[in-house]
């Protein structure tokens, strides 16, 4: 159901005539995210609201613009949320992207061996409380469509949907790497999937670009830490300093892990650090193959972890 006109904040005028705000899709620490009806053309499209005042300033690119959107910009690939356009105003800076995935509800289930893998579809991040500028305005609270509620309409994903989606996503940070560019909060809230298990990347909120005069990208490291603290690597909860590549595949672990058993693999930052994950009773739906990959990405040191190359190679991948 389309919002009234916003009395309590005036929206860019040219962002106005275009686009007409319609769902509240969710929100985070810097801004929130909602769905929108392009005026002439009726395609829906997911706008994202970030406040200037809450951005720390490492988060800016050139012209002061948010760096996730001069990243965004520079991608053009099927596992990454396609960019659009972006406006902005006293408060907020607009990311205009596409609209993607399935509405998932705990009532869906999907079948192993049926084409259309899923149920109805659409979106972003999980809602959250309207902020306060938007207020006076009733917003329908739209379905997630991350894999998080994937998982929990499915409490577990098949080893050949699992697959599936772990393919896609080592083969875009595969590429993104290529462009030294690490998203740094891979997870399942910020994977949008399908009714065929088709992902899509999204939130470069904490993402990094090596610059490309660096004189050794394998050599470059990091201090601080902007993700997901159960999606973190060991290295990063002990306050060292870290390379993105590594700290990328430790989280795809844990992602893979969750598809897998419906749970994360760590109870606390002490099992963490060990790299003792709790190893289920082995289920038909995890192959020895898969095991063996999990076992190479959750590897506590570092230096002994699989990389993204090597997670491409290996031979669960290439059934």
């Amino acid at each position: 159901m389309p919002l009234p006109l916003m009395n309590r904040h005036q929206l860019n005028q040219q962002f106005s005539r275009l686009y007409q705000l319609e769902d509240q899709i969710g929100s985070g620490g810097y801004g929130f995210v909602m769905s929108a009806i392009h005026r002439e053309t009726k395609k829906s499209v997911a706008v994202k609201f970030i406040y200037k005042y809450k951005l720390p300033a490492h988060f800016h690119g050139q012209d002061n613009i948010p760096s996730e959107i001069s990243i965004l910009k520079q991608i053009n690939h099927p596992t990454v949320i396609e960019y659009i356009d972006s406006y902005q105003d006293d408060v907020y800076h607009y990311l205009i992207m596409e609209l993607y995935g399935c509405e998932w509800s705990s009532s869906q289930q999907t079948s192993d061996d049926s084409n259309s893998e899923g149920s109805s579809c659409d979106s972003d991040a999980s809602p959250a409380t309207p902020p306060s500028l938007f207020e006076g305005y009733p917003m329908r609270r739209r379905s997630s469509s991350d894999l998080f509620e994937c998982i929990e309409s499915h409490k577990k994903l098949s080893e050949l949907h699992t697959r599936k989606i772990i393919r896609q996503l080592v083969q875009c940070m595969s590429d993104l790497s290529n462009l030294g560019i690490y998203h740094r909060d891979i997870k399942d809230e910020n994977i949008v999937v399908d009714s065929n298990f088709q992902v899509k990347l999204v939130d470069f909120g904490s993402a990094i670009q090596i610059p490309s005069d660096f004189p050794d990208r394998d050599q470059f490291t990091m201090n601080k830490f902007h993700g997901t603290i159960s999606f973190a690597s060991p290295e990063i909860l002990l306050g060292l300093n870290y390379k993105p590549e590594p700290a990328e595949v430790w989280s795809l672990g844990v992602l893979l892990f969750t598809l897998l058993y419906g749970q994360v693999p760590f109870a606390n930052s002490t099992q963490v650090i060990s790299g003792n994950w709790r190893r289920p009773t082995k289920e038909p739906n995890c192959s020895d193959s898969c095991l063996d990959l999990l076992s190479g990405m959750l590897k506590n040191n570092p230096q002994k972890r699989l990389s993204i190359k090597d997670i491409l190679h290996h031979p669960w991948l290439q059934i």
